[in-house]
């Protein structure tokens, strides 16, 4: 039983041989990917309160010393961004600040705001404002609170990062692989585009990743949501000195992923914590977002590479490299797709951006040129 399943009435159970056959996946079981995409992003850290306290994460400050950035701090890192052309706003920030971050939750109160999602959703209307499109990560959400976005929004996501009870996650504020799972299937029956994935080496086995993969699965089979699965190697940083996967786990750890998970579901392996180049055979298909102008502000001590060097990535592996939106095309109505591509449609959801969306994407200015161009493959360098 997944820890927290019966709590969040999450009614995911991997089957044990789907479990059996995956442990016994290797690389050479799958086939390279026909192209490697990524998406050209700028990094919005909107707060850094967290309501948990994970021993490998370095993004959290304790109360007293986080921050959260104001609508004029927003609005210049966005307007920086579009200047050099990227397409998302990706907002991060901890799990909703709870009642220990009194400072946070009294900055929220004088801005008008009574939560961090009211605020996040300002968040999004100015990044649309300034001609990015938002893909927010606010960890764990309840219903009203996704929703509260979810229009503002071209994509979502949270790492579910394990199925597993692990010690990492330990302390009195605990994420819940439950909650986790919870707030997935919630974006499955709101019709978001999502993104997941799994953290490797932070106490799991491979027993654990298995059910991790195959219960991303699962969810993904009944709402036709999840667009990419991210298989994120833990690293050394100023929390966590308890090692990093090597190649050999890493390279079994996508080889898996790849194997369990549905063709439609690209596999992700973010390029500043891993070398792509030795996963390429591996199944990888999408090396993530990627900043031209911020750092990875949940990993600061790993630059984001350059353009040129997922270029040389790509060309390592002999296959194209092809810039994408944050939302990905199957999930666009059929008129804002490229002509060259036909994927099928997802299955749960009427339509899966907002109108909103749909006309930034479709709109005369320069944002949607420079939508389009991405969609089209005339993005420029």
């Amino acid at each position: 039983m997944i820890p927290g399943a019966d709590e969040y009435d999450v009614d995911v159970a991997p089957d044990d041989a789907a479990v059996e056959r995956l442990l016994a996946v290797d690389p050479a079981d799958v086939d390279p990917a026909g192209e490697l995409t990524f998406a050209r992003n700028v990094f919005v850290p909107l707060t850094t309160a967290c309501r948990y306290t994970c021993t490998y994460c370095t993004y959290y400050d304790p109360p007293g010393q986080a921050t959260l950035m104001s609508p004029a701090e927003i609005r210049e890192v966005v307007r920086t961004g579009a200047d050099a052309g990227c397409t998302e706003a990706l907002f991060t920030f901890g799990d909703d600040p709870d009642d220990r971050y009194t400072e946070i939750n009294d900055q929220l109160a004088e801005w008008g705001h009574d939560s961090i999602h009211e605020y996040l959703r300002e968040a999004c209307e100015i990044a649309l404002d300034e001609g990015l499109l938002p893909h927010s990560n606010p960890g764990d959400q309840t219903r009203e609170q996704m929703a509260t976005v979810a229009d503002v929004n071209a994509s979502m996501g949270v790492m579910l990062e394990t199925t597993a009870d692990v010690q990492t996650h330990g302390g009195p504020r605990a994420k819940s692989p439950g909650q986790r799972l919870h707030t997935i299937r919630t974006a499955g029956e709101l019709g978001v585009p999502f993104t997941t994935g799994i953290l490797v080496g932070i106490g799991e086995d491979w027993t654990d990743r298995a059910e991790s993969i195959l219960a991303i699965r699962e969810l993904h089979e009944r709402h036709g949501h999840v667009q990419e699965v991210i298989v994120q190697p833990v690293r050394e940083n100023e929390r966590w000195q308890s090692g990093t996967p090597g190649r050999s786990t890493l390279r079994r750890a996508v080889a898996m992923a790849r194997a369990g998970l549905p063709e439609e579901v690209s596999v992700q392996v973010p390029p500043n914590l891993a070398d792509a180049r030795e996963v390429l055979d591996c199944g990888v298909d999408d090396l993530g977002g990627v900043s031209p102008v911020t750092d990875d502000h949940i990993n600061p001590d790993y630059a984001w590479p350059a353009l040129r060097e997922l270029e040389s990535i790509a060309e390592d592996g002999g296959v194209p490299l092809r810039e994408r939106l944050p939302v990905y095309e199957r999930y666009l109505p059929p008129e804002l797709r490229r002509t060259t591509v036909d994927p099928a449609p997802p299955p749960a959801a009427d339509r899966w951006i907002s109108g909103r969306i749909e006309r930034a994407i479709d709109a005369g200015d320069e944002a949607g040129q420079r939508y389009r161009a991405v969609l089209s493959g005339a993005a420029a360098d």
